[in-house]
């Protein structure tokens, strides 16, 4: 039987505003959450209507992430890295099981974290299921599947999918279908629906991450955010710690930092630093730059000379 044509792939990341570009169909913004210089890895294996992927961030990152709807995606952590967080909720052992598509999520990944994501068309899977495609639409954000020894083996072989060389049997889409759906009847019988989306702390940073990004703050303060967003501080500040395990004071620097770099790496032959930090709140150069050089492993200047 002759090989079928597959594409393969593997990406490597210096920040996280690259990776977030990474995933085909994805729409995704990353920030970095810890200091030091940023790297990524994504290998892809892309067959008819599936795909194949391992992510991994060696700097801990908050991702908000919408998956390409009309997708089945089964996600598994490969790595114990540290515990995650996924819309508001705590994961420690990571995830593991089917993430719903065409649905923004906001996860906070430890460093180090590593994640198996197969993905297939979900008029494909239901037609191999012989089920209604309608059925595959998931309740809930996250269907969280039970530690089990045929969820780790079946993780495994999508795994050694992405190790392979060569060329891919005619066979492997067909078995990828088969495994895909094993799984997705298990999720269907022992499955735990995680992260809503429908809890008051979830709701309220979303809208405040919302603001933050377009830029809506004259003042990127906590009480400015608090005010615009009609809420005490006290339930922001609770808000911020469940959903991304951080107050909004960090969250917001953190943000602004992030904010900054982005302008830096995007910048025209006229931009300067100093401009740059006015407008994201920093209003002391020297403290701007020991900041930025901190989080991200080089100073502004650098990243300016980068980009130019």
């Amino acid at each position: 039987m002759q090989p079928i044509p597959a594409q393969r792939s593997t990406q490597q990341f210096i920040d996280g505003s690259e990776q977030e570009r990474g995933l085909t169909g994805w729409t995704q913004r990353y920030a970095q959450t810890e200091p030091g210089p940023y790297r990524g890895v994504i290998e892809q294996l892309t067959l008819p209507g599936i795909t194949v992927s391992r992510e991994r961030v060696e700097r801990a990152v908050e991702q908000s992430t919408a998956p390409p709807e009309g997708r089945v995606i089964f996600c598994q952590s490969l790595v114990r890295a540290g515990p995650w967080r996924f819309n508001a909720q705590s994961c420690a052992q990571g995830l593991t099981g089917f993430i719903r598509g065409g649905e923004e999520h906001l996860a906070v990944l430890p460093a180090g974290a590593e994640v198996l994501m197969v993905e297939a068309d979900q008029a494909l899977l239901a037609r191999d299921l012989d089920e209604n495609p309608a059925r595959m639409v998931l309740e809930g954000a996250f269907l969280a599947l039970p530690e089990a020894q045929e969820v780790r083996l079946l993780a495994e072989w999508f795994t050694l999918l992405l190790a392979t060389s060569g060329g891919i049997s005619a066979l492997t889409p067909d078995l990828v279908l088969y495994n895909l759906g094993r799984l997705w009847g298990r999720a269907r019988r022992e499955a735990v629906a995680l992260g809503s989306g429908t809890r008051g702390d979830y709701h309220i940073f979303r809208r405040a991450q919302a603001l933050m990004q377009a830029g809506a703050l004259e003042t990127p303060s906590v009480s400015a955010l608090a005010a615009e967003l009609g809420v005490p501080v006290p339930a922001l500040h609770r808000a911020f710690l469940q959903t991304a395990g951080i107050g909004p004071v960090e969250w917001l620097r953190r943000h602004r930092l992030d904010g900054a770099r982005r302008d830096l790496r995007q910048a025209d032959p006229d931009t300067r630093v100093t401009d740059v930090a006015m407008k994201w709140g920093f209003l002391h150069l020297g403290r701007f730059s020991a900041a930025y050089t901190a989080q991200f492993g080089e100073s502004p200047s650098a990243t300016l000379r980068t980009a130019r």
